[in-house]
């Protein structure tokens, strides 16, 4: 019994030696290269480690190493951004951050979680100061992963200047052209003085931006535009060009007494107000799986005479009972039906960007109900065409580029 007794404790000791010199080799085998190697970047440079905390397990909850270097007095200089907004990206690890930007005049400009600086606006030119954390706590779902901290310092100079640029210098009848101004400072929010409609613009992380309207019938040539924000005033100079139209024969419609002056009470005003942010994402949807049988800016025609011009896509084949969609994000801002234009569905998208339904036999969403692009909003009928218009302000523009996301409504539209 006693040499039985005598083994098992040899056992055991051997055991116990073998799993310390394994534990302390694994011990030994674990370095730095177990911590995060990626770092974050700030206006295309990769930030350095200054200062950091990690434990690193090596038997599970057992047995951990520990890494530590205290942060110190070195600020890493990324010299002069000039006018350029700098970008900050995160790596995939870091869980929590902690941000502190202090401003060139000393006071702190922002401060609190990173994901802030996103929609951060420089106000001052000059050096500035940033220090951030990032960490990635202890996870029970990946045990094997280290966990603790990095600590980063950089100084960098902004010189925002102040301009405007289109997205594009010549626009055909029917299209929208972005304005975009960046290095403002002192607040101020744009306007544009043009012959081409109203002007709405938003905030970006940049500056600001504005859509203008070129509507099929907007005259041709150089328009020239003032855009005016705090001290700058700067002329831009937009050419259009004619748009090609095809001729359609059409019915003529019938009238009925007071259907016109119901459709002016009731959409007319809307022309002139709008969401003040940005509600689309992307490019626009067709608001039914049906083809297009007339285009923007056909010239119609009705029993030999002119009728007027198409002001939006026409889905003359859309079956009865068939679904019509919200062609993007955005607030209904008119629900019901109208003698002259059947079921209609007005979806302010901001900025000034409405689309307007039309023609359609069921209405199913009401005024001041928020819609996703997609989802129904009416149904299709064979009393009316089905027609969707996109209007900036009172002007409108071909959907078909917003459709295909080659608009000027998609232009910069992350920044």
């Amino acid at each position: 019994m006693k040499r039985l007794l005598l083994w098992v404790v040899m056992v055991v000791l051997m055991v116990a030696v073998l799993l310390g010199g394994a534990g302390a080799a694994l011990y030994a085998m674990t370095g730095e290269n177990k911590l995060p190697s990626e770092h974050p970047t700030f206006g295309g440079t990769a930030l350095e480690p200054n200062g950091f905390e990690w434990t690193v397990p090596v038997l599970g909850e057992y047995l951990e190493r520990h890494f530590n270097e205290p942060t110190n007095l070195t600020v890493q200089q990324l010299g002069d951004m000039g006018d350029v907004r700098p970008e900050l990206v995160l790596p995939e690890w870091a869980g929590r951050s902690e941000l502190t930007l202090t401003a060139p005049d000393g006071t702190v400009a922002l401060t609190g979680d990173a994901a802030g600086y996103t929609d951060f606006v420089f106000s001052q030119n000059g050096e500035y100061d940033l220090q951030l954390t990032l960490y990635r706590d202890h996870s029970a779902e990946a045990p094997g992963l280290s966990s603790g901290w990095y600590a980063y310092h950089a100084g960098f100079t902004v010189n925002m200047q102040p301009k405007a640029v289109l997205s594009t210098d010549s626009a055909p009848q029917g299209t929208i052209v972005a304005v975009w101004v960046t290095g403002i400072l002192d607040g101020s929010t744009p306007t544009l003085d043009t012959d081409l409609g109203t002007v709405w613009f938003r905030p970006t992380q940049t500056g600001y931006m504005g859509y203008i309207p070129v509507t099929y019938n907007a005259e041709g040539g150089e328009h020239i535009m003032t855009l005016t924000c705090g001290e700058l005033v700067q002329e831009l100079t937009l050419s259009v060009t004619e748009m090609s139209a095809t001729t359609v024969q059409t019915e003529s419609e019938p009238e009925i007494a007071g259907a016109g002056e119901e459709y002016r009470n009731a959409i007319w005003p809307l022309y002139t107000s709008s969401e003040s942010g940005k509600l689309w994402q992307g490019a626009f949807a067709a608001p039914s799986n049906s083809a297009v049988t007339v285009p923007y800016g056909a010239r119609l025609m009705a029993d030999g005479s002119s009728a007027g011009r198409s002001t939006g896509l026409t889905y003359g084949n859309a079956e009865m009972g068939s679904q019509v969609s919200a062609t993007q994000n955005g607030t209904v801002v008119y629900a019901g039906t109208l003698a002259l234009s059947g079921g209609t569905v007005v979806i302010d998208h901001g900025c000034g960007v409405k689309s307007y339904l039309f023609g359609m036999g069921e209405v199913l969403v009401q005024k001041g109900q928020s819609v996703t692009k997609g989802d129904q909003v009416g149904t299709a009928t064979d009393a009316h065409d089905l027609i969707f218009e996109l209007r900036i302000g009172s002007k409108s523009v071909d959907p078909a580029p917003a459709i295909k996301g080659a608009s000027g409504l998609q232009f910069q539209e992350n920044r």
